[in-house]
C-alpha cells in the first residue's frame, strides 16, 4: 500500500471528481467556502507543475438554488431545467475562483455515448490534451440538459473514470462526503487491491436528496480507472487540505489499485 501511496506523490496528471453534496450546504445552496477551499487545493497542485482536471457535479443543485426551489425536481425536464440554469452559475464561480489564482479554466460538457463513438472520443481527447498542454484546467460535467446518465445512475463517477482512462491519468481522486469505504465495524478500509462482491456489499446505499451517486458507483468507477492504470482514492471532500494530503501520500481515504 505504501508503494501505491507513493504513486500519488509522483502523479503528474490528476483527475479530481467532486460530488454535488460536497459542493453545497444543507439547504442545497452552493457552499462558497468549501468550493473555494477545493479550488485552492487544485490550484496549489497546478502551480506545482501537475496537470489538473476537474470533473464537477453540482449544476442541478446550483440550479435548484437559483430557481428558488425547496426540493430537487422529480421529473426529467425539471432536472434538466435546473441543470441548464445551474451550469452557468457553477462555471461562473469556478472561473472567478481560479481566475484569482491567475489560472484559466475551460468548460467541457460530455455524454457517455460521446465517449463511446470513436471520432467523438478522439475529438474529446484532443481537446482535453490541448487544454492541459496550455496549462488550462478543464472543468468537466455531464451534459445533463440532453443526457440522463448522471441524473439517473450516478454522480459523475463513471464519467470521471472514463475521462481518467481517456487521457491516461496517473491518479483519480473521488471526493465525497465520507473518508472512504467502511467495513462492517465502521472502520475505514484503507486499501483495496481487488474489487469483489464482498467489497461492494459494504456499501449501505444511502444517498442524499441532492445527488444520486452512492459508494457502489464510486467503487465500480474506481475499479475501472484502476484497471486502466490510475491510482484511485475515495476521500472526504469536506476536509480542508484534502487534495494536498492525498498528493503527499498521507494515509487518508480508501485507495484502490486493481490494475
Amino acid at each position: 500500500m505504501k508503494e501505491t501511496r507513493n504513486r500519488l506523490k509522483e502523479a503528474k496528471r490528476i483527475v479530481v471528481k467532486v460530488g454535488s453534496r460536497v459542493l453545497v450546504d444543507e439547504t442545497g445552496k452552493p457552499d462558497h467556502e468549501r468550493i473555494s477551499s477545493l479550488v485552492s487545493g487544485i490550484a496549489v497542485a497546478h502551480e506545482a507543475g501537475r496537470e489538473m482536471i476537474l470533473v464537477s457535479s453540482g449544476a442541478i443543485a446550483a440550479g435548484i438554488e437559483a430557481l428558488g426551489l425547496d426540493t430537487r425536481p422529480d421529473t426529467l425536464p425539471g432536472l434538466q431545467m435546473a441543470a441548464a440554469v445551474g451550469q452557468t452559475r457553477l462555471m461562473s464561480l469556478y472561473g472567478h475562483l481560479f481566475g484569482q489564482r491567475h489560472i484559466k479554466v475551460g468548460q467541457i460538457l460530455l455524454t457517455d455515448d460521446l465517449l463511446k463513438v470513436e471520432e467523438r472520443r478522439t475529438n474529446a481527447k484532443n481537446t482535453l490534451i490541448n487544454l492541459i498542454e496550455h496549462r488550462i484546467v478543464p472543468v468537466i460535467n455531464e451534459n445533463d440538459t440532453v443526457a440522463t446518465e448522471e441524473i439517473t445512475f450516478g454522480d459523475n463517477d463513471l464519467l470521471a473514470a472514463l475521462v481518467s482512462t481517456l487521457i491516461e491519468a496517473d491518479a483519480l481522486i473521488l471526493l465525497t462526503m465520507t473518508d472512504g469505504l467502511h467495513d462492517e465495524n465502521g472502520e475505514r478500509v484503507a486499501f483495496i487491491d481487488e474489487m469483489s462482491e464482498d467489497i461492494l456489499a459494504l456499501d449501505k446505499g444511502a444517498n442524499g436528496h441532492l445527488s444520486t451517486g452512492g459508494m457502489t458507483s464510486k467503487l465500480l468507477a474506481a475499479d475501472q480507472a484502476a484497471k486502466a492504470g490510475a491510482a484511485v482514492i475515495i476521500a472526504d471532500g469536506q476536509t480542508d487540505g484534502i487534495i494536498q494530503s492525498i498528493l503527499n501520500g498521507d494515509d487518508t481515504g480508501t485507495l484502490i489499485a486493481c490494475g
